[in-house]
């Protein structure tokens, strides 16, 4: 049995409801189908930058907060919003502290994995009418909700938070939404989401695709296989 341990740099505050489940089940679900053996996979370690490097420059805090964790984790995923031009938020925001990374925690019992949305995670949560109706306790359908027929659509809508918003406000109405908002709800849509449906959406596709080749390069799975 092999153990892997797995940690997220996020954006904000609302990321870490979502992604964690998220990530986990993708993970679970890659070793499930071609581990070499079987994989103990722990809860997603959410990372912070330490106190003294909150105004450091991005790829500074991953690496901070990396290096507090170091041992905790195999894979780290870095978090951050494409908003709209998903290659260049790459590249600039995750790119960077994946080479520091690997120079100043050189280690073969570790990776980094970028998690890219095309504009915001928000959309990553608009793909499963049914997890949806789940978590927030309702019976209308995806028309009614407001939400794309097809899950790769959801890389179209050009405000996923807003468009979220509103599916939740058209459940509870006005008043009940100023005592909890759609984010309450992160944990359980990111626990009923469908992988199925999320792999039709190409960002997250490309997301998996890294995932699964640091798995390979980290000896977790036998071969790098779609």
């Amino acid at each position: 049995m092999q153990y892997l341990g797995l940690a997220l740099f996020a954006e904000g505050p609302t990321d870490y409801r979502f992604l964690p489940p998220v990530l986990r089940r993708a993970t679970e679900e890659l070793c499930l189908r071609n581990a070499r053996t079987t994989v103990e996979i722990g809860d997603v370690l959410n990372l912070h930058a330490p106190q003294d490097y909150r105004d450091a420059d991005l790829a500074t805090q991953i690496v901070e907060a990396a290096k507090a964790a170091n041992g905790a984790y195999n894979i780290l995923f870095i978090h951050t919003d494409g908003s709209g031009d998903p290659k260049a938020a790459y590249d600039q925001r995750v790119q960077p502290a994946k080479e520091r990374i690997a120079s100043e925690l050189s280690s073969q019992l570790k990776r980094t994995v970028g998690v890219v949305p095309v504009r915001e995670m928000e959309a990553w949560t608009l793909v499963d009418g049914d997890a949806l109706r789940d978590a927030f306790g309702t019976v209308l359908d995806d028309e009614a909700l407001g939400i794309p027929l097809r899950p790769r659509e959801v890389e179209s809508i050009l405000d996923p938070k807003q468009t979220l918003n509103q599916t939740y406000a058209r459940i509870v109405g006005t008043k009940q939404r100023r005592r909890r908002t759609a984010a309450d709800f992160f944990d359980a849509i990111g626990e009923r989401v469908q992988l199925t449906r999320l792999r039709q959406v190409p960002a997250f596709g490309r997301f998996e695709q890294e995932l699964r080749t640091a798995l390979v390069e980290l000896s977790y799975l036998s071969e790098e296989t779609p």
